[in-house]
């Protein structure tokens, strides 16, 4: 601790939405958070994060120092990648450590580990058959998508590259003694935690209280036919090849259009959003493509235009999207085989399938007022169980029961 408030250093990847999340743990009392990221190229430039909070660290001795720096209480790891295991050597018996699950953390084999959760079904017929034809990338290639993003940011990669993959760290622990070290873990969907627990035997935390700031909203309801939202990034499993077969005979009118966020995520269609562009059964005329990262208030412009979305993920994805089109009163469509869909009505939201439901005589109507306020009573409830004071408490009786029991 430092000043009597509880020190919790911030672990996370260039790529992942950081700023909201930021802004819920500095909504927690009593709480100093230390938002520092590792890299040994000066000059570095985020590619997502645009946040004064981030402080760069160069010096890699100083950046493990913090993981057993007696000051330090609590060690967040938004996402826990692979790459990341060697942290947990340095890590002192006293810290708790917190695991937040992104989704690939789990669902994906990383290096020479197999995915934590065998998930039987991600990828939907046609997009399965086309990655398997099409998605034998190279380092070269992922490289030159790098650098048409940004020419800047790939010349440091390169850099990098050549000068430390002889040095990177490797973890001296197996993934079951990191497994067994975290001490609470979080996901979007409770569903994941139940998964992880019959899945390792050596997991064995504690699930976690994620503080959402207090935030009051109004209800809305769209009452007029707007655009219709697709997915929400560039990536296979957002299954679109499939999305798009099922919207072939569909009529939604010239005056609305279909939305398709590709600005973000490189592992799918070769990073080019060209590719998928050129795959797309839709309307040319009709389709917007979002190639460009927006600010978020533009984006969230663009959203609150749709008053039907439709995500194609079968695994645990694009949960802030879709909340935010439950809470705005959009209709909401997904596979009928997704962990989302499932989760969402046993909670009781009321969401549609893209199997059953998509239809023109569906897309032609808005979600009902009383639908509309159902979801937004259910998203309300959910934001408030997630009260930073509560954090604070639990944070405090954990840090209490690990000083007793070391």
């Amino acid at each position: 601790m430092k000043d009597g408030k509880i020190v919790l250093l911030h672990v996370f990847q260039d790529g992942l939405i950081f700023s909201g999340p930021a802004d819920n743990y500095d909504a927690v009392p009593g709480v100093m958070n230390l938002y520092y990221f590792y890299t040994p190229i000066v000059g570095y430039e985020f590619q997502n994060i645009k946040d004064k909070r981030v402080r760069l660290v160069h010096d890699f001795d100083k950046y493990i120092s913090l993981f057993s720096d007696p000051e330090i209480d609590v060690i967040l790891f938004y996402s826990l990648p692979y790459c990341n295991y060697y942290l947990f050597d340095y890590i002192d018996n006293r810290k708790i450590v917190v695991w937040w699950a992104w989704g690939y953390d789990i669902y994906y084999k990383q290096g020479r580990y197999s995915p934590l959760i065998a998930l039987e079904l991600m990828y939907m017929p046609k997009t399965l058959e086309y990655k398997e034809r099409h998605n034998q990338k190279s380092i070269g290639q992922l490289l030159f998508t790098l650098f048409k993003k940004s020419w800047r940011y790939s010349i440091h990669l390169l850099k990098h590259v050549n000068n430390h993959s002889s040095s990177l760290p490797r973890s001296r622990k197996s993934q079951d003694e990191i497994l067994s070290r975290i001490d609470f873990f979080y996901a979007p969907l409770e569903i994941e935690y139940e998964f992880m627990k019959k899945a390792q035997s050596s997991f064995h935390a504690i699930y976690f209280p994620h503080p959402t700031l207090k935030r009051e909203f109004k209800f809305t309801q769209h009452k007029a036919l707007g655009n219709i939202l697709i997915n929400h990034s560039l990536t296979y499993t957002d299954n679109h090849l499939d999305v798009f077969e099922y919207l072939k005979s569909i009529e939604i009118g010239n005056e609305r259009k279909y939305i398709i966020p590709v600005s973000y995520g490189i592992d799918g269609f070769n990073g080019d959003p060209k590719e998928l562009i050129s795959k797309s059964t839709l309307s040319k005329t009709q389709t917007l493509w979002l190639t460009h990262s927006l600010p978020f208030t533009e984006y969230q412009e663009i959203i609150e235009s749709a008053s039907h979305a439709i995500y194609g993920t079968l695994r645990q994805q694009a949960l802030g999207n879709i909340f935010m089109c439950l809470r705005t009163g959009v209709k909401v469509y997904l596979f009928k085989n997704s962990i989302v869909y499932r989760e969402l009505k046993k909670i009781g939201y009321v969401c549609f399938t893209i199997e059953d439901d998509l239809t023109t005589e569906s897309l032609s109507k808005c979600l009902s007022e009383r639908d509309a306020t159902a979801n937004f009573q259910l998203y309300m409830k959910r934001i408030s169980e997630g009260d930073p004071d509560k954090c604070l408490k639990f944070l405090q009786r954990a840090i209490s029961d690990k000083s007793i029991n070391i």
